[in-house]
């Protein structure tokens, strides 16, 4: 029994010392992300993939929203009101992001598309992605023949105009 007291104190003590760089990389990752966003924001800048927040999953039927990048991630869940201690609600809570819409809101305080602003911000309907096709011939699959494609361009500008 007390073998079995100390072994589940050492795994308690291991699960913590191994809780500790995953929350400190949780943690850059945010703060890499806000210094993006104020970057873009200084630049003038959108950020219209949302690299620099946190994207919600898709919805049938309703736009994503681009929550900003401290919050964690980007949905209705029980403490996105408060993140970080202060009151995230318009920037963290995917109804209230979304609810903020240009359009929806009062002009001061709307929620623009993500490609005019950073996040918190709606991301553009009608944008899918579409896998490129795997037959196309790329520098990646055949150097020799893209080396060979740029010295028969090289050789054709250096020739002179034929009179």
């Amino acid at each position: 029994m007390v073998c079995s007291g100390k072994m589940s104190i050492v795994i308690a003590v291991a699960l913590l010392v191994l809780q500790v760089p995953v929350e400190g990389a949780r943690r850059s990752e945010a703060v890499r992300k806000m210094i993006a966003a104020r970057n873009l924001e200084a630049a003038g800048l959108p950020d219209p993939n949302c690299h620099t927040g946190v994207i919600a999953m898709k919805e049938k039927g309703k736009p994503q929203v681009c929550c900003a990048g401290y919050c964690g991630e980007c949905s209705d869940y029980q403490t996105c009101k408060a993140v970080r201690g202060q009151n995230s609600t318009f920037a963290c809570c995917k109804t209230q992001v979304f609810e903020r819409r240009c359009g929806k809101a009062a002009a001061n305080v709307c929620l623009k598309k993500c490609s005019e602003a950073v996040p918190p911000c709606i991301m553009d309907e009608g944008e899918t992605f579409k896998a490129p096709d795997p037959k196309t011939r790329t520098a990646g699959t055949d150097c020799n023949k893209a080396v060979e494609d740029w010295r028969k361009k090289v050789a054709a500008a250096m020739k002179p105009p034929k009179k």
